[in-house]
């Protein structure tokens, strides 16, 4: 009897120590398979990172650009033996490349905001496109300012055959015919100046400048200049004219409040 108990007792201990023996392996082979891995959310990208940043500023910077000194002769051009050119013009045409007021105040001056905006801000270009077009031989108008990545339609309205022909450095630049009623589209992706001419009538010139910000104006013949919505700062505004060269001027302005700076441009 006590042989049989103690066999009993014997044969329980077996099969529980088997029980843990087995156990512990299937523990040990589960450990060989690696953990699950947390899902990590992806980096942002440059849009989520760099955001575009919207002109909601209330402050503003006005002014007058005059010319000082002796005015100088502008040239006539003669359209005498362009049929559909000449006619289109009530007066002798001239020269563009300085036309002045009544006090003598400068048109076709360009003046931006050449620093002091958010580093790496970025502003999304407007959604019209900005139109350089050809009329009555003339590039209408004589300074073109684009936004980088806004499109550029240069457009031919006259009867007779031009070619587009732009002398970009920064940008890819073409040169192009374009008969009536065509166009060219482009967009620029750098900040720069550059003539734009067409060869077949020598005397059609125009300038067109790509800016990376909505902050710019274009004097008429009045002279006058208004940048608005800005942000509070300090700014460096500079003015730009094809033949006078360019100037800047340093201006903080506050919230809500509007600046005035004038320039003065002389021929060196």
């Amino acid at each position: 009897m006590r042989c049989r108990l103690f066999r009993k007792i014997n044969i329980g201990w077996a099969n529980i120590f088997i029980l843990l023996l087995a156990g512990l392996y299937l523990a040990g082979c589960g450990g060989d398979q690696p953990a699950p891995q947390r899902s990590t959310p992806p980096p942002p990208t440059s849009s989520e990172s760099s955001p575009v940043q919207k002109t909601t500023g209330t402050a503003s910077i006005s002014g007058t650009v005059s010319f000082i000194g002796d005015v100088p002769k502008l040239k006539t051009i003669d359209m005498s033996s362009i049929a559909g050119c000449k006619e289109q013009h009530n007066t002798e045409p001239k020269s563009e490349s300085l036309v002045l007021g009544d006090g003598n105040t400068i048109a076709n001056v360009i003046v931006k905001i050449k620093s002091g905006l958010p580093p790496n801000a970025k502003y999304a270009p407007p959604t019209n496109s900005a139109e350089l077009d050809q009329i009555g031989c003339t590039y209408i108008p004589h300074v073109l300012v684009a936004q980088v990545g806004q499109t550029v339609k240069f457009k031919n309205s006259d009867t007779v055959l031009h070619n587009v022909h732009t002398l970009s450095e920064k940008n890819p630049a073409f040169n192009k015919a374009v008969n009536k009623g065509g166009e060219i589209a482009r967009t620029y992706d750098q900040e720069e100046i550059f003539l734009v001419k067409c060869d077949i009538h020598p005397w059609m010139k125009n300038y067109v400048s790509v800016v990376s910000h909505p902050f710019f104006s274009i004097t008429k013949s009045d002279g006058k200049f208004e940048i608005k919505n800005l942000p509070a700062g300090k700014y460096t505004v500079e003015v730009w004219h094809e033949r006078l060269g360019e100037k800047t001027q340093e201006v903080e302005v506050s919230d809500g409040q509007s600046a005035g700076r004038d320039f003065t441009l002389s021929k060196s």
